[in-house]
């Protein structure tokens, strides 16, 4: 879904009457919006972490997502029973992402060609390439600092908690 994602850094919300707020609008611009955030994590985390970022695409899945969808939408899900996963076959990807110990030699192979987006594995559990949008690397540098502003934590968190460091936010968890 994120193929039709749009991400407006100033509006990520889309709160600001721009755009028309659609349940669309909103699911396939966060899915392009959480693989620019994961790109740049990918980027910022250093080999020697041991943590590996991918994002993992489950396919269509009979969830109550469609429940907000345009009405043709919906009648479509009906109509395509065949291309649609139940719960437990959606998960065979993250399952094969979290499990696979190709993965993470994948995720530093493309950390290492200076590729602009992290590991993106499909419904099939296999690698792929994300929309051309979420190869945007200044869009994804806005989303890494928009999102930290938003949750209230400084852009440079990632490192400063690899480093050791305690750092607060802005939101709650404060140590009296």
């Amino acid at each position: 879904m994120h193929y039709v994602g749009f991400v407006d850094t100033e509006d990520m919300n889309v709160v600001s009457g721009k755009r028309k707020y659609t349940s669309l609008v909103g699911y396939s611009s966060s899915k392009l919006a959480q693989i620019m955030f994961s790109s740049v994590l990918h980027k910022r985390l250093p080999a020697e972490s041991g943590i590996t970022v991918a994002c993992v695409s489950p396919g269509i899945v009979q969830t109550n997502v469609a429940r907000d969808l345009p009405k043709i939408v919906q009648a479509a899900y009906h109509l395509i029973p065949y291309f649609i996963f139940s719960a437990q076959e959606g998960s065979r990807s993250a399952l094969f992402a979290a499990t696979d110990p190709q993965v993470p030699e994948y995720c530093e192979l493309l950390k290492a060609d200076d590729w602009p987006v992290c590991a993106f594995i499909s419904q099939d559990c296999r690698p792929t390439n994300p929309s051309e949008e979420a190869h945007n690397v200044e869009t994804s540098h806005e989303v890494w600092e928009k999102t930290f502003e938003m949750i209230g934590l400084p852009s440079d968190a990632v490192e400063r908690l690899i480093e050791g460091e305690e750092v607060a936010c802005r939101y709650g968890g404060h140590k009296e």
